[in-house]
């Protein structure tokens, strides 16, 4: 039993020394072609980026695992997702607006705005009216020759 101990005290600190740091990964693999930021309290946002390290796409949703779990349903406001966007890309930067489309299923909504540089797609659920929080997700798709999409999108990667 006490060499059992032993054995133990000894090999688990080296189990658990093995993490792997960002600096670690980044001097094996390279620089990321995915990154999440906190960009508000819950609020995640999700860059995909090119060769040349130009954002391709990006995806404002709430905070969740990365690992996929069941997890409860969670919203943000949309006026914070509105916020967001203006942020990471301002109206001068979109372009002429081209079309504009909602498709609405139940209490469910699908706002696309396409613009000359960027299509805006912006998911809602609208079936609690009172609870101002009713904003899914949000995505940024730039039209950039450089940020053709590899093997999936990253809202396709990123859902549980």
């Amino acid at each position: 039993m006490s060499r059992t101990l032993l054995v133990l005290f000894l090999v688990l600190p080296s189990v658990v020394a093995t993490a792997q740091s960002a600096g670690e990964l980044k001097a094996r693999y390279g620089d990321p072609d995915v990154e999440r930021f906190l960009a508000r309290p819950g609020i995640t946002l999700m860059v995909r980026y090119a060769d040349d390290r130009s954002a391709c796409e990006m995806l404002i949703a709430p905070m969740r695992s990365i690992i996929p779990r069941n997890e409860a349903g969670t919203y943000m406001r949309p006026e914070v997702v509105t916020e967001i966007i203006d942020e990471v890309l301002p109206e001068a930067n979109r372009g002429n607006l081209l079309r504009s489309l909602v498709t609405k299923s139940g209490c469910n909504d699908f706002e696309t705005k396409e613009y000359e540089n960027v299509t805006i797609n912006r998911f809602r659920h609208e079936c609690d009216p009172p609870n101002p929080e009713i904003e899914g997700e949000a995505s940024v798709t730039w039209k950039n020759s450089s940020c053709a999409v590899p093997s999936g999108k990253l809202s396709d990667t990123a859902r549980p």
